[in-house]
């Protein structure tokens, strides 16, 4: 049997009806691309090679649920034997897509939110309804139960900020509440403006008041039985390769760029803004090809080769260096950079 390769990441839609206060979608303006992702593009030109993956996460920067042909490709990707998810902001998870999320099979839900409070939750994620996300939520999860469904994952997302980060062990509760099996506990690094980064909490040495209140949440979580992960908030310069596993990963946009992670594929007219350490960057999108002109070929691409190699290269410097150590004592060592566009990153220090 072939070893299927981790993940496809796939944007079917760079739309969403929420003005999150932090998310490019949002905060780009004009320079953002709106779109769907086209279904004959999906059926034709991604669906044929949908078997050589173990799982197809159908999100990006927009809400899922907003693209009209979804749950055909849920169905295609089902149908090549792949397990199935998808990041929702919740309010379109009415009693059809609840529904739907059980039939059609999907593996992993993941639920963002910004609060354990309607006020804290509407003031971020602004256009929210938290009463009716709320609402969504624990009626997904008890009709879950009533059916003995047993390969649904349902995540809840906390998204981490200044302003929000007191609630996170109320939310804990929260998601205890509604039925949740995990609550995921992110980090903000994707910083287009200086207002979005001054809302990030992680830092090269955090507060010891913020860890104590994700301390605190991981301790609430296990009280009540619930699986807890939280993103690290002290940056770790000698990361090898951030979560976003480029070597392994590929995202796919809503144009059908073919790109490392979300970071590098967003779907913007322009070099895109980043703002990291209080400095002003630009960042261009990256794409290995188009799937129009075939993934594989994409996949397979020089472009993408260099780029998976200074990976390659970092961990094998790593590696290196670890050996030294244990011979004699000495592992100092620089690790090789990794790729241009990821040293200005925060996913790069492993938040």
């Amino acid at each position: 049997m072939v070893e299927r390769e981790p993940v496809l990441q796939i944007e079917v839609t760079s739309r969403c009806a929420l003005r999150c206060c932090f998310c490019p979608t949002h905060l780009l303006g004009k320079q953002w691309i709106h779109g769907d992702l086209p279904w004959e593009v999906y059926r034709d030109q991604i669906a044929p090679h949908l078997a050589r993956f173990a799982l197809v996460y159908l999100q990006g920067w927009g809400e899922p649920l907003l693209h009209p042909q979804l749950w055909e490709m849920v169905r295609l990707a089902k149908a090549a034997g792949c397990q199935v998810g998808f990041t929702t902001c919740g309010h379109l998870l009415d009693e059809s897509n609840r529904a739907r999320v059980l039939d059609e099979g999907i593996d992993i839900l993941s639920v963002s939110f910004a609060g354990a409070s309607q006020t804290i939750h509407e003031s971020l994620r602004v256009g929210s309804d938290y009463r009716r996300l709320v609402a969504n939520v624990e009626a997904l999860a008890r009709r879950r139960a009533g059916a003995n469904h047993r390969t649904l994952q349902l995540e809840l997302h906390f998204l981490m900020l200044r302003a929000n980060l007191h609630e996170l062990p109320a939310f804990v509760r929260l998601a205890a509440a509604l039925g949740a099996d995990q609550v995921v506990a992110t980090n903000l690094t994707c910083t287009p403006t200086p207002e979005t980064e001054a809302m990030r909490v992680f830092a090269e040495t955090p507060d010891p008041s913020d860890q104590a209140l994700v301390t605190e949440s991981e301790q609430e979580a296990q009280r009540l039985n619930v699986q807890f992960r939280a993103y690290p908030l002290t940056m770790d310069r000698n990361t090898l390769e951030c979560d976003a596993r480029p070597t392994e990963f590929v995202f796919v946009n809503h144009l059908g760029s073919v790109a490392p992670c979300v970071y590098l594929g967003m779907p913007v007219r322009q070099d895109a803004p980043r703002y990291f350490r209080g400095q002003a960057q630009t960042v261009a999108p990256i794409d290995f090809g188009n799937v129009r002109d075939g993934l594989n070929r994409a996949m397979q691409s020089a472009a993408r080769t260099k780029f998976v190699r200074a990976f390659q290269a970092r961990k094998a410097g790593a590696f290196s260096a670890a050996a030294l150590l244990a011979v004699n004592g000495d592992g100092a060592m620089r690790l090789p950079e990794p790729p241009p566009p990821c040293r200005a990153c925060y996913k790069m220090y492993g938040v």
